[in-house]
């Protein structure tokens, strides 16, 4: 079974020091990286792969004004089951909510849950930026004991993100989140596993990408939004 989340930091990250040697640092963004990310995707799928792709399990739900959710990249073998999901965030001069990550970890999940797909969240920046993402209160949760944050950044053990409102700081992201889905199940947890970033040990003004592995609980409980007191709309 391929290492994707090895093969996606290494590429994605080699990727990105031959830009800057190039000197198109001024191009980085999340748009940006679609170029690697989809190459890695197309080369070990034999061309399996698709860009913003409808979510199969959120997409139909949204019924409102907007754009219906999608997957930033997938393989599908055969089509249309997903196989592998990708989603992607880049921090740099704009820098993505820690809700809109939390938005991906779960998109994410209800595919691994739904679809048995491999599933993977992708994050990149300078280090200085993204170790300073990551000691925001709303991402590390560091005044939870033991604290609790979003992703572990800074070790490969098997972690958990909690859906439930177990971490305070997090219940009104999580409540504008489950506001259009007050029906739909969702997770109590998701899983998630770090692969080692790259480069490790960069200077602070140099560019590091993170793969994060996401996958459901072995025995997942769900929870509807609309029967929790913290995340009903009233």
């Amino acid at each position: 079974m391929l290492d994707y989340a090895k093969i996606l930091t290494q590429g994605v990250g080699g990727w990105l020091q031959f830009e800057r040697a190039c000197g198109r640092v001024e191009l980085f963004s999340e748009k940006y990286l679609a170029q690697p990310i989809g190459q890695i995707l197309s080369g070990q799928s034999n061309n399996r792969a698709r860009a913003e792709y409808r979510h199969p399990i959120l997409g139909p739900l949204a019924t409102g004004p907007g754009r219906r959710p999608e997957v930033d990249f997938v393989v599908c073998d055969p089509y249309p089951k997903i196989s592998i999901a990708v989603e992607s965030k880049w921090i740099g001069k704009t820098k993505p909510s820690v809700q809109s990550i939390i938005w991906d970890l779960i998109r994410l999940e209800l595919l691994a849950y739904h679809e048995y797909a491999r599933c993977f969240f992708l994050l990149g920046g300078k280090k200085a930026d993204l170790e300073k993402f990551f000691a925001q209160p709303t991402f590390s949760d560091a005044k939870s004991t033991p604290a609790r944050p979003v992703l572990r950044h800074d070790n490969n053990v098997r972690s958990r993100t909690n859906l439930v409102p177990i971490d305070k700081v997090r219940i009104p992201l999580l409540k504008a989140l489950f506001e259009d889905y007050q029906d739909q199940e969702f997770p109590h947890r998701i899983i998630s596993r770090r692969a080692a970033p790259f480069p490790d040990g960069p200077t602070r003004d140099s560019f590091q990408i993170y793969t994060w592995e996401i996958s459901s609980a072995g025995r997942r409980d769900a929870f509807r939004p609309r029967n929790s007191k913290h995340y009903v709309m009233s």
